[in-house]
């Protein structure tokens, strides 16, 4: 009996003890300046705990952009998520993630790449996808990182004059893209950017009704020059 009642005494101690241990929360000082974010832990080869904060960001911006010939302005549509380490290196943040970007073009200018004449454009409506992978750096707030990735675009060219009437082609682009962001993190909600993406992009299919922009289309599975500037607002989330 008195081993039990020495055992019961014992373990309520134990018990009361790591109750009463103090809980190690992370510091302070370097959470608070990070942005909105939930936090996630990593283990390194080392056994030690790396801590991250994951970041998802919804945005709204617009774009120019030129393909060979033709140049195009839309209205894009985005989302990115990244990790952002806590610990700093210099003073310096860690970023990696991916960007899903989606321009809705609106309007244009120049030629079509399609055809043979110097057609210009009298409407275009289309769309594409670019989805960049990030790396970078933060800095007090201000980021920049590299970007590269692939993009499609889908675009339907409308021509009127010289021998056509309300005459469509449906074009089709896509290759390699690489280029550069900035960006700036404010009351860690509001993010601004800015962006600067190069590549080369394939024409391998086009798509018309119209039997004179037929005897005009040049040789497909063409590539040309791509650059594309643009700026955007986005919310964290």
């Amino acid at each position: 009996m008195k081993k039990i009642c020495t055992s019961l005494v014992l373990a309520t101690c134990l018990v009361g003890a790591l109750n009463a241990a103090p809980v190690k929360k992370p510091s302070s000082n370097g959470a608070k300046n990070l942005q909105k974010g939930s936090i996630t832990n990593g283990v390194k080869a080392t056994g030690s705990v790396q801590r991250w904060m994951l970041f998802n960001e919804g945005s709204i911006g617009g774009s120019w952009s030129k393909i060979g010939k033709s140049e195009f302005v839309s209205l894009d549509f985005g989302y990115a998520t990244s990790i952002t380490t806590i610990a700093t290196a210099g003073g310096l943040r860690g970023i990696f993630g991916v960007n899903f970007e989606f321009p809705l073009y609106l309007s244009a200018a120049g030629y079509s790449n399609a055809l043979k004449t110097d057609r210009n454009f009298s409407d275009v409506l289309g769309w594409g996808a670019i989805v960049p992978l990030s790396v970078g750096i933060d800095v007090g707030g201000f980021q920049l990182t590299g970007l590269v990735g692939y993009s499609y675009h889908s675009i339907k060219e409308e021509f009127n004059g010289n021998g056509v009437s309300n005459a469509k082609m449906l074009t089709q682009y896509h290759g390699v893209v690489y280029g550069a962001s900035l960006g700036y993190r404010i009351a860690n909600i509001i993010n601004l950017k800015a962006h600067a993406l190069f590549g080369k992009l394939k024409n391998d299919w086009r798509s018309t009704e119209n039997e004179v922009l037929r005897q005009e289309e040049v040789t497909s599975n063409k590539k040309y020059n791509y650059m594309n500037l643009g700026a955007s607002v986005s919310i964290v989330f």
